[in-house]
């Protein structure tokens, strides 16, 4: 067994509630390997590329760190800034808040996991 039921279903809620950024997102994927688990893959969509090295999720809380790491890249290049997320400015910083509130508030289990990124 890959993931204890409990573990499944932190996942489960986690790409639940993440489903449509990441249906939508020409930078990551989530499949499932009836081996490995869920994996996020980081993706060049253009290119048709693996950009970086696939991460096998372990639980709920990775996953939505992941996720969340992503959001925050999407707003630097959004701004058109390239710099880390420890160089962010309050114009980003607002910005990312904005676009991780809907997720922190359907995961409040993680909030501070998700405020502790920014």
């Amino acid at each position: 067994m890959l993931y204890t039921k409990k573990e499944r279903e932190k996942i489960e809620k986690v790409r639940e509630v993440f489903a449509d950024y990441i249906r939508k997102s020409r930078y990551v994927d989530l499949l499932w390997s009836e081996k490995l688990g869920y994996i996020l893959l980081r993706i060049d969509a253009e290119r048709r590329d693996i950009v970086m090295e696939p991460v096998i999720m372990e639980d709920g809380e990775t996953l939505c760190k992941e996720l969340c790491l992503e959001i925050i890249q999407d707003v630097l290049e959004y701004t058109g800034n390239d710099h880390d997320r420890e160089s962010i400015d309050a114009l980003e910083k607002a910005e990312i808040k904005k676009r991780l509130r809907p997720y922190e508030e359907r995961l409040p289990e993680y909030r501070i996991r998700i405020e502790a990124l920014i």
